[in-house]
């Protein structure tokens, strides 16, 4: 029998591509827990953006706002390892409800006390946005986890890494708005809408992710109540070891230069922050974007089409941007620039689900927890370390070229580190 055909005024009903369709199938507690997410990372973004331009506003050179940032990592780094253990096998909805307040809360401080000269309270207060960071981190992933299936972790992890990617977006168009803007006459007071302001208005936001966080459920975890809980197995600490190293590299070289790249551009280039914002949310945008296609990429290319590939060509670029300082005064130096800094944060930013799960996947469910703690200390004392470094190198005034060309070695390592746990997943038959 043949077919009737469709009448020509069916309408035709519009279909998600499948890669994006797969977003839907997640559960609805992942899509709130990555709206918290999204309401912390304004604070984080907007600092990425302008905290270190509003700390120079305040007269503080180069190797103080290092010494002063530096201070954020303190905690993390000798927490994160006895948090991990403490959390294994545990709840984590409460820990990840206390940060989400703590973080905001601490940062406001924060914000203030610089602003009021008070640099002792505000060494304090980056000693507690590094704790309330480490109560976040260390429960964020294996949280994700154990709330989806696991061909739904691809997803899970990328929604969470484009909720940090949207919040940049909109802390880097809010920044550069509200700098643009300026002055504003209110009744018979006067609003000026600089780096303080900007900061002190997506910090107040901010204060809604408990909210969101508390609507989390706790799931079930398997845990050996004969088991103590500083006790780790000794085949675990091999793995351990093995998926720590590449994170390490990656890390350190960050923490050199990535951290800095807004007074790179406002050094070398002569770039305003209004400028910068922009600039950082439209490389956001695509770091959004980039992030939600990990998945299919991938299915489409591997392990190591997903972080080899991705990695080794955001490295070209960061190498390329650094060597536009030996040429600063040609007219197409800035422009070029400008093109490697939007196109090399979202392949570097892609690569983050990807070697997230592979992370999650080669240490095991029991170690979920304590590898995302030792993640976030590593993350912690390598940025630490590369802040006193770069203050260093900054005081003997080492050109950034330099710096950035010292990060790229250390990429590159990173990457080739991730080859090893590839190839031991792919011999498991979990790629």
């Amino acid at each position: 029998m043949r077919a009737t055909p469709e009448a020509p005024d069916t309408p035709r009903r519009w279909r998600l591509p499948g890669w994006l369709a797969r977003y839907r199938e997640l559960p609805p507690p992942v899509l709130w827990f990555a709206a918290g997410q999204f309401m912390i990372n304004l604070i984080n973004s907007t600092q990425f953006l302008l905290l270190n331009l509003f700390l120079k506003a305040r007269g503080l050179d180069d190797p103080t706002i290092a010494a002063l940032g530096s201070h954020r990592f303190v905690a993390t780094l000798f927490l994160a390892l006895p948090a991990g253990l403490w959390l294994r096998g545990r709840p984590l909805r409460k820990p990840l409800l206390w940060g989400s307040f703590l973080f905001p809360l601490s940062a406001l401080v924060a914000i203030e006390t610089v602003r009021l000269g008070h640099m002792q309270l505000a060494t304090v207060s980056f000693l507690l946005m590094g704790l309330a960071s480490l109560m976040l981190n260390v429960g964020s992933l294996p949280m994700a986890m154990r709330l989806t299936r696991g061909d739904q972790s691809s997803e899970a992890l990328s929604l969470l890494f484009a909720s940090w990617a949207a919040a940049s977006v909109c802390g880097g168009v809010f920044a550069s708005v509200l700098q643009t803007v300026g002055t504003v006459q209110l009744g018979g007071m006067e609003i000026r809408f600089d780096e303080h302001a900007t900061l002190l208005l997506m910090t107040l936001v901010a204060f809604s992710a408990p909210f969101f966080y508390a609507r989390l459920p706790d799931p079930p975890v398997k845990r050996d109540p004969t088991r103590h809980w500083l006790h780790i197995e000794r085949s675990d600490w091999a793995v351990l070891g093995r998926a720590l190293i590449p994170t390490l590299c990656i890390a350190t070289g960050a923490g050199l230069s990535i951290q800095f790249l807004n007074l790179f551009f406002s050094h070398v280039h002569g770039m305003s922050p209004a400028a910068y914002s922009a600039w950082g949310s439209l490389s956001n945008v695509l770091v959004f974007a980039a992030g939600l296609i990990v998945p299919a990429v991938k299915r489409r290319f591997g392990w190591r089409g997903a972080i080899l590939g991705v990695q080794g060509i955001a490295v070209a670029l960061l190498v390329a941007m650094g060597l536009t300082e030996l040429v600063k005064t040609l007219a197409w130096a800035l422009p070029f620039a400008i093109g490697c800094f939007v196109l090399r944060q979202p392949l570097m930013s892609m690569a983050g689900p990807a070697t997230s799960e592979l992370t999650m996947s080669y240490v095991g469910e029991r170690n979920r927890e304590l590898i995302s703690a030792c993640n976030g200390a590593i993350w912690s004392g390598a940025w630490w370390l590369a802040a006193r470094t770069f203050q260093l190198l900054r005081t003997y005034e080492i050109p950034y070229w330099q710096v950035f060309l010292a990060t790229a070695a250390l990429y590159f390592v990173g990457t080739v580190a991730y080859l090893a746990l590839i190839r031991s997943i792919e011999r498991r038959g979990d790629g």
